[in-house]
Protein backbone atom coordinates (compact mmCIF):
# COMPACT_ATOMS: atom_id res chain seq x y z
CA UNK A 1 0.00 0.00 0.00
CA UNK A 2 1.26 3.67 -0.82
CA UNK A 3 2.09 5.55 1.78
CA UNK A 4 -0.68 8.77 1.41
CA UNK A 5 -3.16 5.76 0.70
CA UNK A 6 -2.85 4.71 5.02
CA UNK A 7 -2.89 6.73 7.19
CA UNK A 8 -3.18 6.70 10.75
CA UNK A 9 -3.96 9.66 13.54
CA UNK A 10 -2.84 8.70 16.35
CA UNK A 11 -2.12 10.78 19.96
CA UNK A 12 1.41 12.53 20.91
CA UNK A 13 1.48 9.92 23.53
CA UNK A 14 1.07 6.66 23.95
CA UNK A 15 -2.78 4.90 23.48
CA UNK A 16 -4.68 2.13 21.79
CA UNK A 17 -3.24 3.61 18.50
CA UNK A 18 0.11 1.92 19.64
CA UNK A 19 -1.64 -1.45 18.77
CA UNK A 20 -2.26 -0.66 15.06
CA UNK A 21 0.89 0.62 14.67
CA UNK A 22 2.41 -2.24 15.65
CA UNK A 23 -0.02 -4.19 13.38
CA UNK A 24 1.30 -2.33 10.76
CA UNK A 25 4.21 -2.63 11.32
CA UNK A 26 4.49 -6.59 11.70
CA UNK A 27 2.43 -7.41 8.26
CA UNK A 28 5.00 -4.88 6.49
CA UNK A 29 2.66 -2.01 5.32
CA UNK A 30 3.56 1.56 4.17
CA UNK A 31 2.19 4.33 6.11
CA UNK A 32 1.77 7.69 7.69
CA UNK A 33 1.06 8.23 10.87
CA UNK A 34 -0.73 11.28 12.39
CA UNK A 35 -0.09 12.55 15.57
CA UNK A 36 -2.66 14.78 17.29
CA UNK A 37 -2.81 16.46 20.86
CA UNK A 38 -6.14 16.48 22.43
CA UNK A 39 -5.20 18.98 25.27
CA UNK A 40 -4.14 21.62 22.34
CA UNK A 41 -7.84 20.87 20.71
CA UNK A 42 -5.80 19.08 17.51
CA UNK A 43 -8.77 16.11 18.11
CA UNK A 44 -11.38 18.79 17.59
CA UNK A 45 -11.00 19.94 13.82
CA UNK A 46 -13.75 19.48 11.58
CA UNK A 47 -11.47 17.50 10.04
CA UNK A 48 -11.42 14.72 12.36
CA UNK A 49 -14.63 15.25 13.85
CA UNK A 50 -15.87 14.00 9.93
CA UNK A 51 -13.22 11.17 9.79
CA UNK A 52 -14.53 9.91 13.67
CA UNK A 53 -17.74 12.17 15.43
CA UNK A 54 -16.39 10.74 18.76
CA UNK A 55 -13.25 12.96 17.93
CA UNK A 56 -11.14 10.03 19.20
CA UNK A 57 -7.97 7.87 18.39
CA UNK A 58 -7.19 5.83 16.85
CA UNK A 59 -8.78 6.89 13.05
CA UNK A 60 -7.01 4.70 10.10
CA UNK A 61 -7.66 6.16 6.76
CA UNK A 62 -7.54 3.40 3.91
CA UNK A 63 -8.27 5.01 0.35
CA UNK A 64 -11.71 6.12 0.91
CA UNK A 65 -12.32 4.15 3.48
CA UNK A 66 -11.96 4.89 7.50
CA UNK A 67 -11.99 2.68 10.09
CA UNK A 68 -12.26 3.21 14.38
CA UNK A 69 -11.75 1.23 17.00
CA UNK A 70 -8.49 -0.07 17.89
CA UNK A 71 -8.49 -3.94 17.62
CA UNK A 72 -11.60 -3.81 15.08
CA UNK A 73 -8.26 -1.90 12.90
CA UNK A 74 -6.15 -4.70 14.14
CA UNK A 75 -8.35 -7.23 12.22
CA UNK A 76 -9.01 -5.54 9.81
CA UNK A 77 -5.39 -5.10 8.49
CA UNK A 78 -5.34 -8.78 9.15
CA UNK A 79 -7.75 -9.61 6.94
CA UNK A 80 -6.90 -8.01 3.70
CA UNK A 81 -3.06 -7.93 4.30
CA UNK A 82 -1.15 -10.01 1.31
CA UNK A 83 1.42 -10.74 4.17
CA UNK A 84 1.45 -13.18 6.54
CA UNK A 85 -1.82 -13.85 8.88
CA UNK A 86 -1.81 -12.49 12.92
CA UNK A 87 -4.31 -15.00 13.43
CA UNK A 88 -4.24 -18.22 13.66
CA UNK A 89 -6.47 -19.79 10.97
CA UNK A 90 -7.34 -24.01 13.17
CA UNK A 91 -10.06 -23.92 14.76
CA UNK A 92 -9.17 -24.77 17.89
CA UNK A 93 -6.28 -22.57 17.99
CA UNK A 94 -8.21 -20.05 16.89
CA UNK A 95 -11.25 -20.30 19.63
CA UNK A 96 -8.29 -19.88 22.26
CA UNK A 97 -6.98 -16.87 20.07
CA UNK A 98 -10.65 -15.14 20.59
CA UNK A 99 -11.44 -16.47 23.56
CA UNK A 100 -8.17 -13.99 24.56
CA UNK A 101 -9.42 -11.19 23.04
CA UNK A 102 -13.03 -11.06 24.32
CA UNK A 103 -11.29 -11.77 27.72
CA UNK A 104 -9.19 -8.74 27.71
CA UNK A 105 -12.29 -6.45 26.25
CA UNK A 106 -14.84 -7.69 28.96
CA UNK A 107 -12.45 -8.05 32.04
CA UNK A 108 -9.62 -6.37 31.88
CA UNK A 109 -9.35 -3.28 29.90
CA UNK A 110 -13.08 -1.66 30.88
CA UNK A 111 -11.78 -1.37 34.29
CA UNK A 112 -8.50 0.38 33.58
CA UNK A 113 -10.27 2.40 31.59
CA UNK A 114 -12.17 3.03 34.24
CA UNK A 115 -9.36 3.36 36.34
CA UNK A 116 -7.68 5.93 34.20
CA UNK A 117 -10.90 8.20 33.95
CA UNK A 118 -11.50 8.20 37.50
CA UNK A 119 -7.38 9.24 38.06
CA UNK A 120 -4.89 10.31 35.88
CA UNK A 121 -7.94 11.90 33.41
CA UNK A 122 -10.26 12.65 36.62
CA UNK A 123 -10.95 16.57 35.68
CA UNK A 124 -12.78 15.45 32.49
CA UNK A 125 -14.95 12.79 33.85
CA UNK A 126 -17.19 12.80 37.08
CA UNK A 127 -16.52 9.48 39.04
CA UNK A 128 -17.50 9.20 42.44
CA UNK A 129 -14.62 8.62 45.47
CA UNK A 130 -13.52 4.70 45.38
CA UNK A 131 -14.30 4.30 41.85
CA UNK A 132 -10.72 3.47 41.18
CA UNK A 133 -9.71 1.45 43.85
CA UNK A 134 -12.75 -0.86 42.84
CA UNK A 135 -11.67 -1.07 38.77
CA UNK A 136 -7.85 -1.72 40.02
CA UNK A 137 -9.12 -4.21 42.72
CA UNK A 138 -11.45 -5.82 39.77
CA UNK A 139 -8.05 -5.45 37.47
CA UNK A 140 -6.42 -7.50 39.96
CA UNK A 141 -8.97 -10.30 40.70
CA UNK A 142 -9.35 -10.69 36.60
CA UNK A 143 -5.62 -10.95 36.05
CA UNK A 144 -4.66 -13.58 37.19
CA UNK A 145 -5.67 -15.79 34.42
CA UNK A 146 -3.55 -13.91 32.24
CA UNK A 147 -0.34 -14.52 33.86
CA UNK A 148 -1.64 -18.40 33.43
CA UNK A 149 -1.68 -18.13 29.88
CA UNK A 150 1.78 -16.42 29.76
CA UNK A 151 3.39 -19.43 32.46
CA UNK A 152 2.22 -22.14 30.50
CA UNK A 153 2.73 -21.34 26.74
CA UNK A 154 5.21 -18.65 24.18
CA UNK A 155 3.00 -16.90 23.07
CA UNK A 156 -0.69 -15.37 24.98
CA UNK A 157 -3.31 -17.21 22.45
CA UNK A 158 -1.33 -19.43 20.20
CA UNK A 159 1.94 -21.25 19.04
CA UNK A 160 2.79 -18.19 16.86
CA UNK A 161 2.78 -14.52 17.66
CA UNK A 162 -0.71 -13.42 16.99
CA UNK A 163 -2.72 -9.70 17.22
CA UNK A 164 -3.31 -11.25 20.74
CA UNK A 165 0.20 -10.81 21.61
CA UNK A 166 0.07 -7.29 21.02
CA UNK A 167 -3.27 -6.60 22.95
CA UNK A 168 -1.92 -8.03 25.74
CA UNK A 169 1.57 -6.04 25.83
CA UNK A 170 -0.92 -3.17 26.00
CA UNK A 171 -2.95 -4.32 28.73
CA UNK A 172 -0.03 -5.78 30.91
CA UNK A 173 2.02 -2.41 30.25
CA UNK A 174 -1.17 0.03 30.90
CA UNK A 175 -1.59 -2.41 34.36
CA UNK A 176 1.67 -1.92 35.40
CA UNK A 177 1.32 1.59 35.21
CA UNK A 178 -1.33 1.40 37.87
CA UNK A 179 1.55 -0.75 40.10
CA UNK A 180 -0.41 -4.08 39.74
CA UNK A 181 2.51 -6.61 39.81
CA UNK A 182 3.02 -9.41 37.74
CA UNK A 183 4.96 -12.79 37.98
CA UNK A 184 8.26 -12.92 36.64
CA UNK A 185 7.65 -14.86 33.42
CA UNK A 186 5.26 -12.36 32.51
CA UNK A 187 8.70 -9.76 32.05
CA UNK A 188 10.63 -12.54 30.07
CA UNK A 189 6.85 -12.54 28.05
CA UNK A 190 6.85 -9.19 27.57
CA UNK A 191 10.71 -8.77 26.66
CA UNK A 192 10.15 -11.61 23.93
CA UNK A 193 7.60 -8.98 22.32
CA UNK A 194 10.01 -6.13 22.58
CA UNK A 195 12.78 -8.07 20.85
CA UNK A 196 10.60 -8.32 17.78
CA UNK A 197 11.83 -6.15 15.00
CA UNK A 198 9.23 -4.72 14.06
CA UNK A 199 8.33 -3.93 17.92
CA UNK A 200 7.38 0.21 17.78
CA UNK A 201 9.45 1.85 20.40
CA UNK A 202 6.62 3.92 21.23
CA UNK A 203 4.80 0.96 23.56
CA UNK A 204 7.63 1.56 25.97
CA UNK A 205 6.68 2.76 29.09
CA UNK A 206 8.57 6.28 30.39
CA UNK A 207 7.58 9.94 31.18
CA UNK A 208 5.72 10.75 28.37
CA UNK A 209 3.63 7.21 27.87
CA UNK A 210 1.37 8.06 31.47
CA UNK A 211 -2.11 8.77 29.85
CA UNK A 212 -3.94 5.79 27.68
CA UNK A 213 -6.61 7.82 26.06
CA UNK A 214 -9.34 6.04 24.39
Amino acid sequence: MEVDKLILYAYTFRSRAERVLWTLRELGYEYKVIRLNPFKGETRTPELSKLNPSKKIPVLVHGENVFTESLAIMEYLNDVSDSHSLAPEEPLEAFYYRKALHYGLTEIEPYLWVAEQSSRLKSLYNWPDGTYENAINQVNKNIGIVWQWVERSKYIASKEFSLADIYYYHLITWASQHNIEHLSGVRNYLSLLESRHAFPVEMLAGENTKTQPI
